[in-house]
């Protein structure tokens, strides 16, 4: 059998991920970029996820401003949430030509009300992260169709610079499951850059070409999120 990896990368590095157009095109893999404070981009910043758009790769959705969820639940409730940081991002996107098919929570932060609400208005919700997996968590989170809502939840991370990355073994173990299983299973991760300063939360050049050397080799391909909302 054959699988799927999803990768996915979080918030407004359009700059980096843009330089890393080379190494997605060697493997041909199309990842999914989920974009958030869009109304802050400068135009070089919009101009280039266009040209990823352009390339097949996916411009998601990853709320307007970033917030935590759940103090602004509390302080504004569900209605603002939707209104100031879904439904106006969303606007935001559609008029710069992003459609906005798939929402990324931010911070992996959900409710069951917010994923019935993001269910109305996309395709896909990325939810939960894939902090503290164990083994057997692994196949919940290789998916033939999206679970409830039309959310599926991360099995790895491909911030693999991050402290919290497992390792290259656990990596290998991922990959050989979903290769085996025939399933789609979500990757998150951020930036793509050189070691230095800026977010801790980062893949290099270098790790990423590994990764997708790795997920190439086991003949497994590469959707986009919008395409795992398709799965039914």
């Amino acid at each position: 059998m054959t699988g799927f990896v999803c990768l996915t990368f979080d918030d407004l590095f359009a700059g980096s991920w843009h330089a890393a157009r080379p190494i997605f095109d060697e493997f041909g893999a199309r990842a999914t970029f989920c974009v958030c404070n869009l109304h802050n981009a400068k135009p070089r910043q919009v101009k280039k996820l266009r040209a990823l758009q352009e390339d097949g790769h996916e411009i998601a959705f990853h709320s307007r401003t970033h917030p935590k969820l759940g103090p602004y639940l509390r302080k504004h409730g569900l209605a603002h949430w939707l209104e100031h940081e879904i439904d106006a991002g969303v606007a935001e996107h559609r008029a710069l030509g992003f459609p906005a098919q798939s929402f990324a929570s931010p911070f992996h932060a959900f409710t069951e009300e917010t994923l019935a609400e993001t269910a109305k208005r996309f395709r896909i919700t990325r939810a939960a992260g894939p902090k503290n997996l164990s083994e057997r968590d692994i196949p919940s989170r290789i998916y033939h169709h999206p679970g409830p809502h039309n959310a599926v939840d991360c099995l790895g991370l491909c911030d693999f610079q991050h402290r919290a990355f497992p390792g290259w073994e656990w990596q290998a173990r991922l990959l050989d499951q979903i290769a085996s299983s025939g399933g789609t299973a979500v990757f998150a991760g951020h930036d793509i850059r050189a070691p230095g300063k800026g977010s801790q939360f980062f893949s290099t050049p270098e790790d990423l070409r590994r990764f997708l050397g790795a997920v190439v080799e086991r003949g497994v391909g590469f959707r986009t999120l919008g395409e795992v909302g398709n799965l039914h």
